[in-house]
């Protein structure tokens, strides 16, 4: 069994899972050339679940869908802000998306970095940039950061959000 460094922080979110094994791949915008016999870079990512389970996420959220972007969390599903709080269940995090819509409009681009998967659990991580627009005067912030997700295929085979965490990155120091 290999180990993964993300395997500590997976265990930590999710008790009682204890071990393994782990399929890696890149993540599908990370590919490189296609061989002969093999399918596209834009096919490979049309086929990858968290590819469009990311781009419907930024969709949702730039598109104000709140009850769409909401289904995209299980029920027990948690969210870590930045500052450290924890949201808890589906309808808390509908109401901070909703805050969120309320205030601003989102313009986020997702660039995966690396996703695992092991039966019904996976993780995305990766890094982001976003634009956010303030609904009251237009004014608009740049962002970038990290996130992580922790993902779990339900028994219809659609893969839901269980965890979520974002990081906001500082701005470089000025000399």
């Amino acid at each position: 069994m290999q180990r993964y460094p993300t395997l500590i922080l997976l265990a930590a979110l999710l008790p009682g899972v204890l071990t393994f094994s782990m399929q890696r791949r890149p993540a599908a915008n990370m590919a490189s050339a296609p061989q002969a016999g093999t399918k596209s870079p834009e096919s490979r990512k049309a086929d990858d679940p968290f590819a469009k389970l990311r781009a419907e996420w930024s969709a949702a959220l730039h598109a104000k869908q709140l009850d769409s972007l909401a289904m995209m969390y299980a029920p027990d599903a948690v969210f870590l802000e930045p500052h450290g709080q924890r949201v808890s269940g589906r309808p808390a995090i509908r109401d901070l998306c909703k805050k969120a819509m309320d205030t601003f409009t989102s313009d986020l681009t997702f660039h995966s970095i690396v996703t695992e998967q092991s039966g019904t659990l996976a993780y995305d991580s990766g890094d982001y940039q976003e634009t956010l627009t303030a609904n009251s005067d237009g004014a608009k912030t740049e962002g970038r950061g990290t996130y992580l997700m922790v993902l779990r295929r339900e028994s219809n085979g659609r893969w839901l959000i269980l965890a979520q965490v974002w990081t906001e990155a500082s701005p470089a120091p000025s000399h």
